[in-house]
């Protein structure tokens, strides 16, 4: 059994040099366009990298049934042709309809009801296989919408898995933690510039994992004959609002609803205020808001009050015209922040500040280590892991990349160390005085705190610790301290790397 996550991310970072050494020159090259921001050719393999590395995880730990390694497979197999020869959309449309009607047989009879919020619908068979077509088509392909900025579709995916992760326990739980871990590793290439697309072969696995996520989490509970909608239509809100707006939006202005344009909202965004950051951060914390909710509608029933105000506020989304109302809106929300940013930055003095954040770093490593469960952590997992690490870092030492993934490999043992466990007081103490120095020294705009330069991972990072810090404060069984240490080990390792090695 696979359980390390350092272990599946280094297994995932070597994967994808093996992978872009041997495809990376000549396999589905994008070239930029009027519609893409990129400057030169790049490879679209990252769906061949993430998508059979988790159905062989799936496969190898029993953590999957048969129908979704199969669904899973013809899905990358479907992107894969389409990433090189460009499959007419009614072919992709025929064959997401034979994977709607074989998986529909295996459920035939499984469930009678549905239910939405607190409300419960009794559905004859052939009513839950339109519903069902309903969903997975649209779920299925607005993934792939979605994937039009560097990072955008990974740190969507990796928000929910890492939602559905903490909202239970099994294998259901299991492999969406080891999905969001793999596409850490992805997104580590896929960040700004990228060096790797996940193409379709990427954004139409990822759409079937969403859209299968209801299915499969009725496989965990074989006993239920009803199946709780609720959360995962609340986890794909975004794709189901601006799917859903574009779609209308081209049959209004008599164009294909198949033909690809600029209009969505991560597109909108970006032309308006010429800002990547606005752009991947307003919808990735939209994607944030909706995982909390949904995690907590696994484990309560949410009155249909709160129902009627979250379809009343799809309903604003999608009908109001993006363009003249809450993209504004977003961009004076940014606008401040985004020219302060701007504005001169205060350099010296230069070593009191690294060797304090050095000394508070190795402070909070060295009680993480003590009151920790380091004899856990010594495996033949973790040993190779490191060492596929540092032969990363060493291919990749020039390189930003290298940066991440030391951030991400201390985060990963960090969080292997003390999930679950109680973090003693000086941990706590270290963690609050690297979190105020780094706050501190990014509202003076010292060198190595410079919020434009911020990747996804970066984002992903601040998201997932507001999200934590929520869910705790909402009363959810996680613990502030384990979030609040994570940023601070992230960010006070992200400030001296670029102070030093990486200097920006």
């Amino acid at each position: 059994m696979i359980s390390s996550p350092i272990f599946i991310l280094s297994g995932s970072l070597l994967f994808t040099i093996v992978i872009l050494r041997l495809l990376g020159q000549k396999y589905a090259l994008d070239h930029p366009d009027i519609r893409k921001q990129h400057m030169g050719a790049i490879p679209q393999i990252g769906g061949l990298i993430f998508g059979p590395l988790l159905l062989f995880i799936a496969w190898w730990s029993g953590l999957a049934p048969q129908w979704y390694i199969v669904g899973g497979g013809v899905s990358i197999i479907l992107g894969t042709i389409d990433d090189n020869r460009n499959v007419p959309w009614q072919i992709k449309f025929i064959i997401q309809l034979a994977l709607v009607a074989y998986i529909s047989m295996l459920f035939w009879g499984r469930f009678e009801a549905i239910t939405f919020y607190n409300l419960t619908f009794t559905v004859s068979q052939i009513g839950l296989l339109f519903i069902f077509l309903f969903w997975f088509i649209g779920i299925y392909n607005a993934v792939n919408l979605l994937d039009g900025l560097d990072g955008i579709a990974g740190g969507f995916v990796l928000l929910l898995c890492l939602g559905l992760g903490l909202s239970g326990s099994g294998p259901f739980a299991i492999l969406n933690l080891i999905l969001a871990v793999i596409l850490l590793g992805f997104l580590v290439f896929n960040q700004r510039p990228a060096k790797l697309f996940m193409g379709d072969a990427g954004s139409l696995f990822l759409g079937f994992h969403t859209a299968a996520l209801p299915l499969l989490f009725l496989e965990t509970t074989p006993s239920v004959n009803n199946l709780n909608m609720t959360p995962f239509v609340l986890l794909a809100s975004y794709l189901i609002a601006d799917t859903t707006r574009v779609f209308f939006t081209r049959l209004i202005t008599k164009k294909s609803p198949m033909t690809a344009d600029t209009i969505h909202f991560h597109h909108l965004i970006l032309q308006q205020s010429g800002s990547y950051l606005s752009s991947i951060g307003s919808i990735l914390f939209i994607t944030l808001l909706s995982v909390i909710g949904a995690v907590f509608s696994f484990h309560l029933e949410l009155s249909t009050n709160v129902m009627l105000v979250y379809l009343a506020l799809l309903l604003l989304f999608i009908l109001t015209p993006p363009v003249q109302t809450y993209v504004p809106m977003i961009i004076n929300a940014v606008g401040p922040l985004y020219n302060w940013q701007k504005s001169k930055k205060i350099l010296p003095p230069f070593l009191p500040r690294t060797l304090l954040m050095l000394a508070l770093l190795i402070g909070l490593i060295s009680s993480i280590c003590f009151y920790g469960k380091l004899t856990a952590m010594i495996t033949w997992q973790h040993g190779l892991a490191i060492i596929l690490l540092l032969v990363f870092m060493f291919i990749y030492r020039k390189d930003q990349m290298a940066k991440y993934v030391i951030q991400l490999g201390i985060v990963l043992l960090f969080t292997e160390l003390c999930w679950g466990i109680e973090l003693g007081i000086f941990t706590k103490l270290f963690t609050i005085f690297l979190l105020i120095s780094y706050l501190v020294f990014t509202l003076e705009k010292r060198l190595g705190c410079n919020i434009s330069k911020f990747s996804t991972l970066d984002l992903l990072l601040i998201l997932i610790t507001l999200g934590g810090v929520t869910l705790a404060l909402l009363g959810f069984p996680v613990s502030i301290w384990s979030f609040l240490t994570m940023f601070s080990l992230w960010f006070g390792t992200s400030f001296l790397l670029n102070r030093t090695i990486y200097s920006i």
